[in-house]
């Protein structure tokens, strides 16, 4: 089950996300045609905002000169919120083929408290107080800086990239440190804090009814049976048996019920966000692409839209239970108050679930009538913060969290200059996003048709011909702003 919460999670800020990028097993040279890249140990702050405290921890990089022509650019790729990977810089990703193209050094830098890079130990209450965006931000700055010193790269011109919640870190490392960086590519970067993103379930919406009107109706008809049936106790029972829920309906809580429904749109929210079949190393389906899922919610062989969509829950979700589905409250608690730390597999979700509750907001409601979906209230995420994190941690602490945010990177308003926004129509983090350029010098890349950091993806013969020529408008812009 922990594994099917960790990628339900990581659409907070996926991330991820670009957990298309992120899920690439250790090793994974194909079409690699570059010399091997070099790990490394950063010796990092923990604290860069005390005066008192010169605690240090090592932060994990890498670094790939197979490319670099000296006096050349540097590109530092900010690895978010996810674990980083050797094959970030050795695949041919589309940052590596822009190096390529300019003689640029590549230099891959791993977030506090995600991945290998742990500064405490554990990722406890107290411990989590230094993961932020700012301190984050900070240690780009000071990483930037002592390496530019040590390998002599302090008159290069440097350029930060990064994909979802990594891609604000690159376009707000360049606004706050503009002297450190001469551009910044911020693909898919939600720029705007928001605790209630009733928004994104609106673009999912919409999204896939584009993508294909008959699979939306099929959809929306299996989700208004289920809504049907959880209003009245007489179906519930049926709900426990198609499902094969673990703990009998009459027994769940509001939050279990809630719990229950996120579950339910996750199929749905991956297949659209990241649009790619992914499978773990044993060959179990994690994800869908949309035409997958259409295939399966047209396959009338399964029978009614709402036995199809069954069917998808279940591929989706059996490798995570063996004979009933734990899709209770309990479950998500277990795994999100547990502050260890597995140094063998680090996960993410406790992580992101603080950033969320402090900074961002981000919670994916079903607090608006422009969508099907339903059972989601903000307050749902905000009794989580309560939960995992204490009862300081609540609705009042989540708003004074957003608007600090918003004030202190500016929200929508960006200011500054060499920041280029790419962003995908069916991406549903695009309403927080750069959509419209505002200058000549902050373009704006809107990519008809594509999913979360698409233009970051290694190019692909069925890609649109709008991505195609999106990845070689944001190359011809930076080769621009390179040589100015």
């Amino acid at each position: 089950m922990a594994q099917a919460l960790g990628w339900l999670l990581l659409l907070l800020f996926c991330s991820s996300a670009p957990s298309f990028l992120w899920r690439q097993p250790h090793g994974s040279y194909s079409s690699n045609r570059m010399h091997p890249s070099r790990a490394g140990s950063f010796r990092q702050k923990l604290d860069h905002f005390s005066k008192i405290s010169s605690r240090l921890w090592p932060q994990r990089y890498f670094i790939n000169d197979a490319f670099y022509k000296p006096g050349g650019p540097v590109f530092l790729r900010i690895g978010g919120s996810r674990t980083v990977y050797e094959s970030w810089i050795s695949i041919n990703n589309t940052w590596v083929t822009y190096a390529e193209r300019v003689g640029a050094l590549l230099l891959l830098l791993e977030h506090r408290f995600y991945g290998h890079s742990q500064p405490t130990g554990d990722l406890s209450t107290p411990s989590l107080h230094y993961l932020s965006s700012r301190q984050a931000l900070a240690d780009i700055a000071n990483f930037r800086t002592q390496i530019a010193e040590k390998m002599g790269l302090t008159e290069n011109k440097w350029v930060a990239f990064g994909c979802s919640y990594a891609g604000s870190l690159a376009a707000w490392s360049r606004i706050k440190h503009p002297e450190l960086f001469a551009a910044a590519v911020g693909s898919s970067a939600p720029i705007k804090a928001k605790a209630n993103f009733y928004e994104y379930l609106e673009v999912v919406q919409r999204s896939l009814a584009t993508h294909n009107r008959k699979c939306f109706q099929a959809v929306k008809e299996a989700f208004g049976e289920v809504r049907k049936m959880l209003r009245s106790r007489k179906y519930h029972s049926k709900l426990e048996y198609d499902f094969r829920l673990c703990k009998p309906m009459k027994f769940y809580s509001a939050m279990d019920k809630a719990f229950f429904l996120e579950l339910l749109v996750f199929p749905l929210k991956s297949a659209v966000q990241n649009n790619r079949n992914e499978k773990n190393y044993k060959g179990e389906q994690l994800s869908f692409s949309m035409d997958e899922l259409c295939v399966m919610m047209a396959d009338i062989s399964l029978g009614s839209p709402y036995y199809r969509y069954i069917r998808i829950t279940h591929l989706l979700f059996k490798h995570e239970y063996s004979r009933c589905f734990p899709a209770h409250y309990r479950e998500k608690l277990e795994v999100l108050l547990d502050s260890s730390i597995d140094h063998h597999n680090p996960t993410t979700d406790r992580q992101l679930f603080y950033q969320s509750c402090t900074e961002f907001g981000f919670f994916q409601t079903t607090d608006s009538k422009k969508q099907t979906f339903t059972g989601l209230p903000l307050s749902y995420f905000v009794q989580q913060c309560s939960d995992f994190f204490g009862p300081k941690f609540n609705h009042d602490s989540l708003n004074t969290g957003v608007i600090s945010t918003n004030a202190y990177y500016g929200g929508l308003n960006v200011t500054g200059s060499k920041i280029i926004f790419p962003n995908g129509s069916f991406d549903p983090w695009h309403p927080l996003g750069i959509t419209k350029g505002i200058s000549k010098d902050l373009p704006a890349v809107f990519i008809k048709g594509a999913v979360h950091c698409a233009d970051m993806y290694e190019q692909k013969n069925t890609d649109s011909a709008e991505l195609i020529q999106a990845r070689e408008k944001i190359f011809r812009i930076l080769q621009k702003w390179l040589k100015q």
